[in-house]
Order: structure tokens, then C-alpha cells, then sequence
């Protein structure tokens, strides 16, 4: 018995319909009302004729090419090249640029910063600014950070949050300030740039940090000369020309808390390391500890900064009552200490600290 055709006519509409809907032979009986086993049946009688290369694989099958027309395309479209790159040369780009980020990462877990100067240094130790805040000390910061310019041998460092830098919700906050965005990063400008502060380190704290990115930040934009700029934390040593070295871990906060000591994050963190200082500021608290690992005999203190923040509404209407004292830390370094205990001093005024690092340096200097 002969196999039954139909006319080209139809097998060519039943494949060009099935074209349009994807080669679902459901989507085009619809269309054609004819079940599925039928627009199947047409779909290899077209095979069978030269109509159509081969059939769907299924009900959505990927589109088949069917035979050309004789008639030319009416438009010729451009072929655009791959925007991507080919997967070698994307996989080797992969490849380089996680070697160079992990070194760059490697790198800073534990950093030198050579002294050049003989003698005793000293770092200031500047707790959390929020230059723009209505409740920032100006007038305390401003004489800091003159005895921080005008002291041989002292050297700055910012814990972090040099401004409010409100975002998301916290925006909101901004409409309870006097001071436009523009105006705080004038004043960090002012702070960081212009009040001559030789910086040693420049930390970001959650609040820098709340910016996108270290180009949103305006830390960034003004940061003078070479000294590093970290997020949240920064560990180092500064090594002397007597090639005596001084190992600190600054830090933004360290985690733990505890309501009865305000240094157990540093606490924590002297546990997985053995350094000279643990500082850090965020609480807008401050403490001093110094003690003696009776197995090592190391002498190390555990510093947390104030902060110019001395109005703030939130923190006294959530019962936390403002201390006067200790916005900064000065830490002062004595390379040519005979003891464990004099080799680092540590104050929470400022004006004791820079007598005693002058007195210092007269001593080491005759």
C-alpha cells in the first residue's frame, strides 16, 4: 500500500507554523487545529520530501533549519563578536587575578613599617572622629592634633569613622543634623589633609566602610604621602633602626564584649597573637591594661580610644553616659628600653604623653 503525501503546500505551512512556536507540536495544532500525532506525521513526510533536514527532538525541541527557499533573504544581519572572552582566556584571567589579590591579601596580614629616626617615637592614637557630628569635641580634636604637630617624634593614627557617613536607613539622620554631606567631607579633608599630622595608619571603621566602595570614600580622595590605609584593621610592626621591633594590632573593635571590661576584645585577640598593643576605639569608651605573660614574659597593653563624639543623644538615652577623658591614646616607644615594661608607655592625656616622649628623646638624643 502506497504511503499517503499531501501537498507541499501544506507539509510547508504545517513546518513553517511549527517554526514559530519553537517546534512544540502542542502550540502549533492549536494554531493548525490538528492533534499532535498528525502535525508529527506532517513533520516526517516533510523529511521524507527534502522539506526538513531532520525532526524535533520533542514537544520543545531546538529549532530545526529548514531547506532554503529559493528566494533570497530580504535583510542581511551583522555578526557581532562575543563579548566575553573565549573560556581559556577567561579560566587564565581567573587564574592571575586571584594569585595577584591573594598576595596583595597575604601581604597585609602582617606588615613592616621601618622607622628612620633614631630614638623614641610616639603614636597618637586619634579615637573615632565624626568630624561632622554636632557632638564632636572640636575644640579637643583641634588641640590634639596640635600636639601631635607640634611634638618631635609623634606620629598619628585615625581608629576610624572620621565621619558620620549615614546611609540606608540611618539617612534619616541627616535631617537632625546642621551639617550637609558636602561640609562633612570638607572637615574630614581639613582633619586628615590640612592640620599637619604626620599619619602613620588611617583605619576604616564601620561608618567609612558604609560607602560602596574606597572611591565613595573620602578618606580616599585627600589621603597624604605613603602611610597604609586598611578596612577595619591593621597589623604591623614597626621596626626600629636598632632592628628592635614593635608589634601592634589596631583595630577598628575587636570581637567580645563584656560589660565589666571594656578590653576583653583585645583580650581575646592577645589569645591568637603576641604583640606590644592591642588598640581600638568604636565604643566610644576607654580603658588601659598592661600586663606580663608570666610564661613568655612579654609585656603587652590593651588600649581602647574614646572618640571626639561627646554629645550623643542615642547612647545617654540608652543609659550610656558619657566619659571626659581619654579621646586619644598615645602609645610611646623606646627602642633603646633595658626593660620589657618601659619598651611601650601608654596615656590617655595626650599633654603627659608628649612631656614624657620629649623628655624621651632629649635623654636618647645627649
Amino acid at each position: 500500500m502506497p504511503t499517503p503525501t499531501l501537498p507541499e503546500s501544506t507539509l510547508r505551512r504545517t513546518v513553517k507554523i511549527l517554526e514559530e512556536c519553537g517546534w512544540n507540536r502542542s502550540a502549533a495544532g492549536r494554531r493548525l487545529k490538528l492533534n499532535e500525532s498528525t502535525i508529527r506525521r506532517h513533520a516526517e513526510l516533510a523529511v521524507e520530501q527534502g522539506l526538513l533536514e531532520d525532526l524535533p527532538p520533542g514537544d520543545k525541541g531546538a529549532s530545526r533549519r529548514t531547506v532554503a527557499e529559493p528566494d533570497s533573504p530580504a535583510l542581511d544581519f551583522p555578526s557581532f563578536p562575543a563579548e566575553e572572552l573565549p573560556a581559556d582566556e577567561l579560566v587564565d584571567l581567573m587564574k592571575s587575578q586571584f594569585r595577584r589579590e591573594h598576595l596583595a591579601h597575604r601581604s597585609r596580614k602582617w606588615f613592616d613599617i621601618r622607622v628612620n629616626i633614631p630614638g623614641p617615637i610616639g603614636i597618637m592614637w586619634f579615637g573615632d572622629p565624626h568630624v561632622d557630628s554636632q557632638g564632636c569635641n572640636w575644640p579637643l580634636l583641634d588641640a590634639h592634633a596640635k600636639i601631635c604637630r607640634d611634638t618631635e617624634g609623634m606620629f598619628g593614627a585615625n581608629i576610624g569613622d572620621t565621619t558620620d557617613n549615614w546611609v540606608g536607613r540611618l539617612a534619616r539622620l541627616y535631617a537632625h543634623s546642621n551639617q550637609s554631606r558636602s561640609r562633612a567631607v570638607r572637615l574630614a579633608e581639613i582633619f586628615i589633609a590640612e592640620m599637619g599630622i604626620d599619619w602613620l595608619l588611617l583605619l576604616r571603621g564601620n561608618h567609612d566602610m558604609w560607602s560602596q566602595s574606597r572611591q565613595d570614600d573620602p578618606l580616599t580622595w585627600f589621603k597624604r604621602g605613603g602611610a597604609p590605609m586598611e578596612d577595619w584593621q591593621a597589623r604591623f610592626s614597626l621596626l626600629f633602626p636598632n632592628d628592635r621591633r614593635a608589634r601592634i594590632w589596631a583595630a577598628h573593635d575587636f570581637p567580645g564584649h563584656s560589660w565589666f571590661n571594656p578590653t576583653h576584645g583585645n583580650k581575646r585577640a592577645s589569645l591568637r597573637d603576641q604583640s606590644h598593643l592591642y588598640i581600638c576605639g568604636h565604643r566610644h569608651q576607654w580603658a588601659l591594661h598592661c600586663e606580663e605573660n608570666a610564661d613568655t614574659n612579654e609585656v603587652y597593653w590593651f588600649a581602647r580610644a574614646r572618640g571626639y563624639k561627646y554629645i550623643d543623644h542615642h547612647g545617654e538615652n540608652l543609659g550610656h553616659e558619657a566619659q571626659m577623658e581619654g579621646a586619644c591614646i598615645v602609645s610611646v616607644i623606646d627602642p633603646d628600653s633595658v626593660s620589657e615594661s618601659g619598651f611601650v608607655q601608654c596615656f590617655s592625656d595626650p599633654h603627659a604623653a608628649a612631656d614624657f616622649l620629649t623628655f624621651k628623646r632629649r635623654k636618647a638624643a645627649a
